[in-house]
């Protein structure tokens, strides 16, 4: 079995909406499609990725570094030892040879593209859907039925209407979602308030909400927002400062009953490793991010959880950071604490495929073979013209 080709494509992701940090006027994506020489149907099979959302598109890396690297292999240096399917394994050394370590930054998005491509391509040679791959592999096939997941949106928008916000709280609930996650940090602490207390009304537990600050905040303007907040009972509080500053995790965490959540901008192993050392976390109340795809992938992601359970820490505290479809799987193959969803699904990384449904907070397992991109049609659409090709 051979790679025969690797495509790429950048997609825009513009819209008005804004968190603490960024606003999405100039956001984009990668989706990669690799292609094999085995057949299925009269069709090469092929493997199918989309990126993460908010790092922007990986397109450069891809086709100076990555993709002609994996493309120059032989066949027998990324087999796996049946010779009957692919080695994520072999396929991440291939691609990572010449780098040095450290440094992980954007290369690490482009390297987790190919290396969900890669999966979604070994899940459709077996014929199993990804969850049921990665369960089977890695937990001894053990899965939960159903996925706990959560409702990420509460974004600025431009025109800054509170009722808007509760209209898109009550249509998640609407959708079946318990909890939701807004944005907080970009407007004054007073209208931040008034936001959480509208969020509050529609879902009527703190329990049920959690605020994302996108690590905006300085020193005081973090203590100044935890102090506010402490009195809501919150789900959790996301990222309030800059997330390499771990001396100022570990003082924030010190004054905070809150749930402190972290890490979806951190993208390594070693990186993890300094966190659990030195953020003060607590390993039975915080909740660890780490996104998958950006993160160089699901093989980075297990080492990931190696370190996690290493540090006393149950891979359930994990609640990976967006990721769309690819997270999903790997939430429920790797028996993880929960989804993060834009609930939207009239938007390419929103809602989910055919055959899958929310319902009191927990997702269905799917039946499609890989991670059902096919299934999602203006998710798939972006892909038919690479496929085609």
């Amino acid at each position: 079995m051979r790679i025969v080709d690797i495509r790429e494509s950048t997609v825009p992701l513009a819209s008005g909406m804004r968190n603490a940090k960024i606003d999405f006027r100039a956001m984009t994506a990668s989706a990669v499609v690799i292609v094999s020489d085995l057949r299925r149907d009269g069709r090469n099979l092929v493997g199918l990725a989309f990126d993460s959302i908010g790092r922007y598109g990986h397109g450069g890396l891809l086709r100076e570094r990555f993709i002609p690297r994996l493309l120059a292999a032989a066949p027998d240096d990324y087999a796996d030892r049946f010779g009957t399917n692919i080695d994520p394994f072999k396929v991440w050394d291939i691609v990572m040879r010449g780098e040095k370590p450290g440094g992980h930054g954007e290369r690490s998005g482009a390297v987790g593209l190919i290396d969900a491509a890669i999966w979604d391509l070994v899940a459709k040679i077996e014929e199993k859907p990804l969850w049921r791959v990665l369960a089977d592999r890695f937990r001894g096939g053990s899965v939960e039925t159903r996925v706990p997941a959560y409702a990420s949106g509460g974004h600025y928008r431009p025109d800054g209407d509170l009722a808007a916000l509760a209209d898109e709280i009550r249509r998640s609930r609407e959708l079946g979602y318990r909890r939701v996650k807004i944005k907080i940090g970009g407007a004054p602490l007073s209208e931040d308030l008034r936001r959480i207390e509208t969020v509050l009304d529609a879902v009527g537990s703190g329990d049920d909400l959690a605020v994302d600050c996108n690590g905006t905040f300085s020193r005081e303007q973090a203590i100044r927002y935890v102090t506010a907040l402490e009195p809501y009972k919150l789900a959790w509080i996301e990222e309030p400062v800059e997330p390499l500053d771990y001396e100022l995790h570990r003082e924030l965490r010190a004054m905070m009953a809150t749930p402190l959540a972290t890490g979806e901008n951190i993208f390594s192993a070693p990186d993890l490793r300094n966190l659990l050392r030195h953020a003060g976390l607590h390993r039975e109340h915080d909740l660890l991010q780490m996104d998958v795809s950006l993160s160089y992938g699901i093989v980075e992601y297990l080492a990931m959880l190696a370190l996690v359970e290493e540090h006393g820490w149950s891979r359930r505290r994990c609640l990976p950071h967006a990721g769309h479809l690819l997270s999903f799987h790997v939430v429920a193959g790797l028996g993880l604490g929960g989804h993060e969803s834009a609930p939207d699904a009239n938007s390419i990384f929103g809602g989910y495929p055919e055959g899958m449904s929310v319902a009191d907070g927990f997702v269905s397992l799917p039946d499609a073979v890989g991670v059902g991109i096919e299934r999602k049609s203006n998710l798939y659409a972006v892909f038919r013209d690479l496929v085609a090709t």
